[in-house]
Formats: C-alpha cells, structure tokens, sequence
C-alpha cells in the first residue's frame, strides 16, 4: 500500500497537510502513539497516527516530527480529536523535515485508518484472528515461525524467555539482551547464528521492563515481506501483553489494599492471608518480600512484575510507598536463593535502566504469620540499597544485622540533619581554606584511629596527622580519644557517603 492509495479513499476524507511530492511512498505498518519521542518502538515504513497528546508547546512539534524521520516513517496522520485541527507548528515542521502529513477528520477513528492498511496484510490477519480467537503466545509464534520460515521468539528486557519455537542458546541470549538496550531497531544480534531483533510495540516503561521479539536471519537479507511479518508480530505480542498486564494488575490490586491495612494497623494478618490466597499464593507455605524502587511507582510495579516473572516463582506485586512490593510464595529452599537470582537479573536489567537506578530489598524467609516483619524488612533493605552507589543495587535481609539498620530506618530529614550537625563546619572548614580535614578523618576512623597506619595511607609525617586530628577536634568540639565520638562521626561520614538526591 502506498500513501496515494489512503489520500485516495474517499471514505476516509484525509487532508494532506505536506509532502504532495511523497504520495508514493510505502506503507508498510502503522502505528498508533502519543509518545513524544516514540523511536524506540518504530522499524521504519509506518504511517504514524497521532491524538497529538504529546503537544504542550509549539516546540514540542519539531521534537515529535524529528524523531518520527530519524525513524524512517513513512507519513503521520495527525487526529483532529483534541485541538481541533493540525497546528500550524506540526505542518511547518513536516515541511522542515520533509514528512508527509495528513490531517484526519474527526468523523474517522485511527481504528477504521488503521484496519484499511492492515487489509492489506495477510499474515496480520491471520495473526489478529488467531489471537481473538483465544490463541496464547506459543500459537502465534509458531504462526509467525511458518511465515517467516525461522524460529522465533519473544523475550524480557529483563533476562527471562517470555516464548519461543525452540531453544534459545545462552550466548545468542546475552547478546540480544545487550543489543535490545542500545534502543534503535531492527538490528542483527551476534556472535553464534545471526539474529534479527525488533520490539514489542507496548509504550512500556522503563524500557527495562519492555517485551522484544528474536528471530533467526540477517536484518539485510529481509525483505518487506519479512519486514511486515515482523511488525505484525510485534504488534500481536503487544496485544498478548496487555493481557498479561492486566491479570497482573487485577491481582495487585487487592493485595495492594489488603498490605497497606495491614502495614497501617487497621487489618489483620487472617485478612491479608485471605487476600493472598485469592491472588493465587498459598498461604501455608513461606514467603518473602521484596521491595523495589526506580524512582516512580508505577515504574517500579511495572518492572517489578517482569522481574518477579523471570524467577518462576508464584508471587503478586503491587505498589506500595515509593516504589513496589512483590510477596514470592515456594518452599523454603528455592526461596532462600531468591536474592541470589535477583542479583543475577538486576545485572541483565542494568543497561536497560538508562538514567534510572534501581534498588531493591529482599526479606527474609518467613511465615505468612509474620508478613508484616518481613514487609518492613524488605523496605529497610531497599533503603539500605538506595545509599549504595551502584545503578542496580540488591540488599538481603542478612546485611541488615549492623548499624546499617539505623541508617536505613531512620527518616530522611533525621539522616540530613545528623550529618549536617556532625559535619557542616568541617566540609565549610575544607572548602574555605582547600584543606582535607574530612578525608583526614573518614581515613583516621577507617584506620580504626591508629596514627602509623593512617599517616601511611595519607602520605603525611604522623605529627602532621596529629596537628590535622588536634585541628578536626577544636572546628568540632568533640575529643576523637572518646570512643562516642568516633562512633558519632563514623555514622555522619556513612550518610555523607550517600549519593546525592
């Protein structure tokens, strides 16, 4: 199908708004968006179709139009629904560009828009229908597979394989994995065999919670036949998610009241047990909580969920404070690895976080009877992973037994307010005269105070170190030979180690 061939419908009443030059062009998919910048999810030769949700100013139009051409789209039809008509700002910045662009009455929904160009797409309506009619992931992929001629699969940014026709070797997997979070598709995957990869059409985010689909080929061998299979897989998935979503959401939700009652004192542990088994955990076998936070709730419960799914184990998450909690249900020994597999896919989560970091506290294992200990303790242990410095942080239970525990537990305006008190005069002290009295004394109490063996990691004379520590106490006030003191100043330079907010 080409662009001629839809500004031609007369059913459709499309108004060309730029590029009467480009009527020519392929149509090879099409999809639906409202993300500003929505790259990461386009192949290249799709008609784009737009509410224009993403546009609070002018500017926004030059952002939205420059991503849609570095992805090599074929056109946008841009709906009316919203501000009545196609800004002038969005058709100047086509013409910039050089992007067809149609304006869609209000009378045409981008449904009946999209339905004409997917009639002309076989393997889609096979794909559709399939799905309507019931079909689950493991069908569709091996539709696909006959059309394609290949073995496919689908996977999570987060390590696991949601689905596929065939096993899928480790090596190929850590690859796709690599590849899928540099964000620009489709891409051949190596080493081994080659390997095309393309996403899953969802708007998840983070990305690191997103879906992508492999199959075996070179992306330059693939012609547009392949190419439009491959977008309608992607979309099918898509559709299949959503549905997994939605059974995920719809067992979080009663979880999430039941634990927040729970956590506030107005329900007891029978009530919550009562939810739980409804979500489909046994309540008569051992539990563990884990607590994860990237920053956004939402976010967090959306990955979380991926993640929790890529252990195998029963489990429900739902949001909860600043980021999410997922109660695992197995028996005791499997669960006692649980920290240990969530480490291992925090590491493959890691490069799809991008600017985010992830932290996540695991409980440990415990009886349902003592929910709410092993709730509280999960949320110190993502505190605790919150003040290290690495962008994919997991804490166990078991590094909760030192003073990391009051760190963690105490209020953020507490933790400010202490180091503060302890170090304010000192960090001034430093800046005003470009001394290092702090490092002199995180090295001093690391050295546990011994005065050879912090001259030699400062390469300073000990009598140098002696007028430096004389010098901390007279800025402090406080005597460094009194042991209170030194524990005092060693929890302030634990906060201060914190990264910043």
């Amino acid at each position: 199908m080409q662009l001629n061939d839809l500004l031609a419908d007369p059913e459709l009443g499309l108004v060309l708004l730029n590029g009467a030059e480009e009527m020519a062009r392929s149509v090879r998919g099409v999809y639906i968006t409202d993300l500003l910048d929505p790259r990461r999810y386009l192949h290249g030769g799709e008609l784009v179709l737009s509410g224009l949700m993403w546009r609070n100013e002018p500017a926004d139009s030059e952002t939205f139009v420059a991503a849609l051409v570095d992805a090599g789209v074929a056109g946008l039809a841009a709906g009316t629904a919203r501000l009545g008509h196609a800004p002038p700002d969005l058709v100047e910045a086509c013409r910039r560009h050089g992007l067809p662009a149609f304006e869609v009455p209000l009378t045409v929904s981008f449904n009946t828009l999209a339905d004409r160009i997917q009639r002309r797409s076989a393997p889609r309506r096979e794909l559709v229908a399939a799905v309507a009619g019931g079909a689950d992931l493991d069908q569709v992929l091996r539709m696909a597979a006959d059309e394609l001629g290949t073995d496919c699969w689908v996977l999570s940014a987060v390590g696991w394989v949601v689905g596929g026709t065939a096993d899928l070797p480790e090596e190929t997997r850590c690859a796709a994995l690599r590849e899928f979070a540099t964000g620009r598709f489709p891409r051949t995957v190596r080493p081994g065999d080659a390997h095309v990869l393309w996403p899953v059409e969802s708007g998840i985010e983070p990305p690191a919670a997103g879906w992508f689909v492999l199959a075996r080929g070179d992306v330059a061998d693939w012609d547009e036949e392949k190419e439009a299979i491959a977008t309608d897989l992607g979309t099918v998935v898509a559709l299949l998610r959503a549905r997994v979503d939605e059974a995920r959401r719809i067992a979080g939700r009663s979880v999430e009241a039941a634990l927040r009652r729970l956590l506030d004192g107005t329900s007891t542990q029978a009530e919550v047990a009562a939810r739980l088994e409804t979500a489909g955990l046994p309540t008569a076998e051992p539990l563990r909580a884990v607590a994860l936070s990237v920053g956004d709730p939402a976010e967090s419960t959306t990955l979380l969920r991926e993640i929790a799914a890529a252990t195998g184990m029963a489990s429900v998450t739902a949001p909860l404070g600043e980021g999410a909690t997922a109660l695992f249900v197995d028996d005791a020994a499997h669960l006692a690895e649980l920290d240990a597999l969530l480490r291992r896919i925090a590491a493959e989560t890691e490069p799809g976080l991008g600017k985010r970091r992830m932290a996540v506290g695991v409980s440990d294992v415990s009886p349902a009877t003592a929910l709410r200990g092993a709730l509280e303790e999960a949320g110190y242990a993502r505190r605790l992973a919150q003040q290290r410095r690495g962008r994919a942080e997991v804490v166990a239970a078991a590094e909760l037994a030192s003073h990391v525990v009051l760190l963690a537990s105490a209020p953020d305006e507490l933790r400010r307010s202490y180091r503060q008190r302890l170090l304010a005069d000192l960090i001034a002290y430093d800046s005003a005269h470009n001394s290092d009295l702090v490092r002199t004394l995180r090295t001093f109490l690391d050295c546990s105070g011994s005065w050879s063996r912090c001259a030699k990691q400062l390469h300073v004379h000990v009598n140098t170190l002696r007028y430096r520590i004389q010098r901390i106490e007279e800025i402090t006030g406080r005597d460094l030979a009194d042991f209170p003191s030194r524990v005092d100043f060693y929890l302030a330079l634990e906060l201060d180690r914190e990264p910043a907010e």
